[in-house]
This record gives C-alpha cells, sequence and structure tokens, in this order.
C-alpha cells in the first residue's frame, strides 16, 4: 500500500495535479488507470461504457 502511495505523489509530480481526478487528490486510488478510464473499482477501456457506481479507481 505504502508503494502505491509513493507511485501516486511520483505521478502527481512528474504529471501535475490535474492529471488524476478527485479521488486521487483524497488519496483513495485503489487503480491508476493510464490506458482506459476508471469504473468502480477497476479500469475499463476508453470507448466502453461503465455501468458501476463510483469506487475507488483514478483515471491518471
Amino acid at each position: 500500500m505504502r508503494a502505491l502511495a509513493l507511485l501516486a505523489a511520483a505521478a502527481t509530480l512528474a504529471l501535475g495535479p490535474s492529471a488524476y481526478d478527485s479521488c486521487a487528490a483524497r488519496g483513495g486510488c485503489c487503480r491508476i488507470c493510464s490506458a482506459g478510464k476508471a469504473c468502480g473499482n477497476s479500469c475499463i477501456a476508453r470507448s466502453k461504457t461503465c455501468h458501476k457506481g463510483k469506487g475507488c479507481a483514478c483515471n491518471g
């Protein structure tokens, strides 16, 4: 878990704070979706429609 927090902090420094959505700002990302988009607690292809509620995955 600590490694994930360090990775998120490093990415924020490299990409800037706008790279993450609001869940990342709260430090609650369980996954950071770079190739796809966040959908609930996982990532899906950007072309797909998410049918899940807000989860812990973040766009990055």
